[in-house]
């Protein structure tokens, strides 16, 4: 039974990385090539791209996702998907995803509050099995699949 629980919050952890891929996708793109995209199909005339943070928080039962932000940064963002996750946290939200980016944007600001220790960062969220370069292995991953 345990097994069987811990296999459904690893699929939540899976699934609220795969969301904030497609958002990262979905913002990153130029503009001429959203309309590609299955969830932009609806604003192909007037679009702009939010992040679902609600919808990710949702499903970040294991804190993963908040450890991810917690670990950008704790670090300098030396690459472009590093800033691109970062630049995130700066767009405008709909009213509903207001309090889960402020999650967001806490665990972010407490990493940077540990630049000299990022692995503190475990301290904060330690509920995720999974350490921030195996995170950011996957989004790379699910960034070249999708």
């Amino acid at each position: 039974m345990r097994l069987l629980v811990l296999l459904g919050l690893f699929i939540g952890v899976l699934y609220g990385l795969h969301i904030l891929a497609q958002d990262y996708q979905a913002i990153t793109k130029p503009k001429v090539l959203r309309f590609l995209f299955k969830r932009d199909l609806k604003y192909a005339t007037n679009y702009n791209a939010t992040v679902r943070w609600r919808k990710i928080l949702q499903y970040d039962t294991m804190q993963c996702a908040r450890l991810l932000y917690c670990d950008l940064g704790a670090h300098l963002p030396d690459n472009e998907l590093r800033r691109g996750f970062t630049y995130m946290l700066a767009l405008a939200t709909k009213e509903e995803d207001n309090a889960a980016l402020e999650e967001f944007k806490s665990a972010y600001f407490h990493g940077r509050m540990l630049r000299d220790n990022p692995a503190l960062c475990r301290e904060k969220y330690p509920s995720c099995p999974f350490k921030a370069v195996l995170l950011f292995d996957l989004l790379h991953y699910l960034l070249h699949t999708l």
